[in-house]
Order: structure tokens, then sequence, then C-alpha cells
């Protein structure tokens, strides 16, 4: 038993079983049976709960188990049918007596006083406090969805924090983990974007259809806006990989492809920034200065003159970003009932379900949002929730600056990419991208490197 122990954690632990978590989830979003992927992950996550010292294993599958979900199966509703319901309830039951099993028998190893002493638990309580407390003094409006979408906003954010931050060991080796488990999913991401691009997207006209760029587990925007949050980790390993480096920038290039591809107008504007940002930093940082220039040069020319060579057929397949050029799509509106919202409940909001956002209700609990994390914050939790947004902004640049290094260079990259997109969408409010947002945050306070000191 003890040496089942010994090489489950091991193998746990090791960089081989992100790649296992990698490849069944990529096998049962192609071929559409996620019951393969989802029995793979539960069984190493229950497995691991039982074994392993720390929650370090749990990054991979935690991040990555949305992305079995195929257009399919989804389409299907075969995940709404009562022996789905009945076995997400009961393996959800296992899951959670595992954890609490784990948190008794080994509550001596397990600092419990991480959580509070943490630099970011006051901005993270305060914020799950102000979702908790969304539209309190609007009664006429208040519905049960306020209770249920805050938990799980509660649960994404929150929880996830209190989990990791107890039970996540300071690990000199813990970033590059990260970044490890990241640049698979941004594979992953690419891999089934191109594959459903060959078998499911569709053209008329020689022209992509937009509405027809759906995956499963989330539509256009889904896709682009997580691979702008994850775009910088390439070149992160394009900077700091000695051999082969090069190979990592060219990866960086085709995952921006991909994210012009998904047309995805808001993803395609900030990714914008955060290549030419990533591309910079990658050219005066790190161990391939010298490459990275030459690549940045020839890449840039190669695209200028590519777009004027090849500008039909670009403008062709590009058709959705030209026709709709900088329509607001209905944003302006929306804004503008936020900000109503926000007058009518200015203390504690309107609420996630305000008469207006919910008409607009759509995959069950779900209610239509604001596309900007700031009208969010003030139209739902008003000033209490901008004020707690606020304060947790000011904890992670804080953060950022102690801790500053090429690595959180790349991070800040990632977040560019993730809050600035959030700016024009609602992907603050995706609950699933908190999971990286989350554990990016605690690995950069935990991760034992060495940082420029705000004394040097």
């Amino acid at each position: 038993m003890e040496q089942f122990k010994t090489k489950s954690s091991d193998f746990l632990n090791s960089y081989y079983y992100p790649l296992l978590i990698f490849f069944a989830t990529l096998i049962s979003h192609t071929f559409s049976i996620e019951l393969f992927g989802a029995g793979i992950i539960i069984l190493t996550v229950c497995i691991g709960l039982l074994v392993c010292d720390d929650l370090k294993f749990l990054i991979a599958p935690l991040i990555t188990f949305i992305f079995t979900f195929s257009q399919k199966s989804v389409e299907s509703g075969i995940f709404f049918t009562t022996p789905y319901i009945i076995a997400i309830i009961v393996l959800a039951t296992i899951i959670i007596s595992l954890f609490v099993f784990r948190y008794v028998k080994q509550r001596k190893a397990i600092n419990f006083r991480a959580c509070y002493k943490s630099s970011l638990f006051i901005g993270i309580a305060c914020l799950c406090g102000s979702f908790l407390l969304n539209g309190l003094f609007n009664f006429d409006q208040y519905r049960v969805g306020n209770i249920i979408f805050s938990l799980a906003l509660v649960v994404c954010i929150g929880l996830i924090f209190f989990l990791f931050s107890v039970d996540l060991k300071p690990d000199r080796n813990l970033k590059n983990y990260l970044f490890y488990v990241l640049f698979l999913v941004s594979i992953l991401v690419t891999l089934e974007f191109f594959i459903s691009f060959i078998h499911q997207f569709r053209f008329e006209n020689g022209e992509l259809v937009k509405e027809s760029i759906l995956l499963g587990w989330g539509l256009w925007n889904n896709i682009g806006g997580i691979l702008a949050f994850l775009l910088p980790i390439h070149f992160y390993y394009a900077s700091t990989v000695k051999k082969y480096g090069w190979i990592f920038y060219f990866t960086g290039i085709i995952t921006f492809v991909t994210i012009a591809l998904s047309l995805s107008r808001a993803s395609l504007l900030v990714s914008a920034f955060v290549i030419v940002g990533s591309a910079v930093v990658s050219c005066f940082a790190g161990e391939n200065k010298k490459i990275n220039r030459i690549i940045t040069c020839i890449i840039a020319i190669i695209g200028i003159v590519g777009i004027i060579v090849l500008w039909d057929k670009l403008s062709s397949i590009f058709g959705d970003y030209l026709d709709r050029g900088f329509d607001d799509n209905g944003r302006f509106e929306m804004y503008k009932h936020g900000l109503v919202n926000f007058s009518e409940n200015p203390i504690f909001g309107g609420g996630f379900y305000s008469a207006w956002a919910y008409e607009y209700q759509f995959i069950s609990f779900i209610p239509y949002r604001y596309c900007n994390t700031i009208i969010q914050m003030m139209a739902t939790c008003g000033i209490v929730g901008l004020l707690a947004y606020l304060w947790h902004r000011y904890e992670t640049v804080k953060l950022f600056w102690k801790k500053r290094s090429i690595f959180t260079i790349f991070c800040a990259l990632c977040m560019a990419g993730f809050l600035g997109t959030s700016l024009l969408d609602n992907h603050f409010f995706n609950l699933y991208p908190s999971f990286i947002y989350v554990i990016m945050l605690l690995v950069i306070e935990n991760s034992e490197d060495d940082y420029i000191s705000s004394k040097s």
C-alpha cells in the first residue's frame, strides 16, 4: 500500500500527469466521449486527494476539465438528463467527502492560517462578500438566481483561493509547473479549434461564419479570450528556454492566428497589444534576446508583405471583422442599462438578475452580463462591489511589484490579456477562467524564486 501511495504521488506530481490529462481531454472533445476524459480526471483526482502531500497535482485537472465538453454532446442535451445530473451529484459528494477526509486526517500538515495571512486575502474576501450582497436592497427584483450565481462566483474565486492557499506548498519549481500546464492548455484549445475548423465550422461565400465557431465549452469569444489570456506563456518560454526557444515564439504566433480566426474582435484587439508587449519583452529580457529580435523583425516584415499580397483572400476569410468594424454590437446599450441600474441601486447594485439582465438570461443559472467588469460590478454589486474590486486590483498590483521578475512580467501580460478582454466581454464572470486567475496569483505569491527586490 505504501509503495502504491509513493508511486501514485510521484506520478501525479510529475510533468507526465498533465500530459495524460491533455491527451484524455483532447480525445474526449474530438470524439465527443466526455465520459472517457471525465473518468480519468475524476479517478486520478480522487487518488490524488488521498496520496498527495499538497494540491499541486490538482492544477492540471481543475483548469483542463471544462475543455472536455464538445459541441456535439452539448447540443444533444445529454448533460441535462436525469442520469447525468444524478451522477454529477454523486461524484461531487464523493470529491467533497475526500476533501473533508483529507483536511481532517492531515490537519496538522495543512497550514490553515496561510489563507488569512495571504496578501490577497482581504481583497478576495471583500470581493466574495460583495458578490453575496448583490442586489440586497433591490427587493422588488431580487431572485433566487442572485444567490445561486453569487455562490458560483464565490466557489470559483473564494473557495479555490482558500483550498490552494492552505494546501499548496511553496516550491521553487511551482511557477515552471504552472506555466507548463497552461502552455498545454493553450495548445489544447488551439488543437480543438483547428480540428473543429476542419469538420464543423462553416463558410458562406468564402467567409467564415462566426456563429459556427462553437467548441461546446465555449463560443468564439470564449475561445479568443482564453487564448489571449495564455498567449504570453509562449513568449515566456521563447525567452527562457536556452535551446530551441524559438519554437515557442512560433507557437505564440500560431496562437495569435487562432485568436484572429476565432473572429472575437475584443480578443484580437487586446491580444494585439499583448503580443507586441510579449515580443518586446522577449527581445530585451531572458536568454534568447538576439534570436528573438531577429525573429520579430522577420515576422513583422512577412506579416506586412503577406497582408498586402493576400489581402483579397484574407478579407474574405475575415469578412466578419470588416463588416462589423468598430460597431459596438450593443455594448453601449448594455453599459447604459448598467449605469441606470447603478444609479437606482447605488449601494449593493441591482443584483445579477435585475429586470433588464433577467430578460436576456441564458444557459441555466447564468445571467446576461454587461461585457465590462467595472460596469458589471457597479450595476450588480453597487459601490460596495466596485470598491471591493478596486481594492483587490490594488493588492494584485502590489503583489506583482513586490515579486517582480521575468516570470511575473509575463504573468502581468497574461493578466493584461484576461482583464483587458474582460473590459470588452464577460470573461471575469465566466467562472472557469477564474481557476487560472486565482491559481496564478497564488503561485506568484508562493513561489520561492529570485526576484528583483523593491529595495534594489
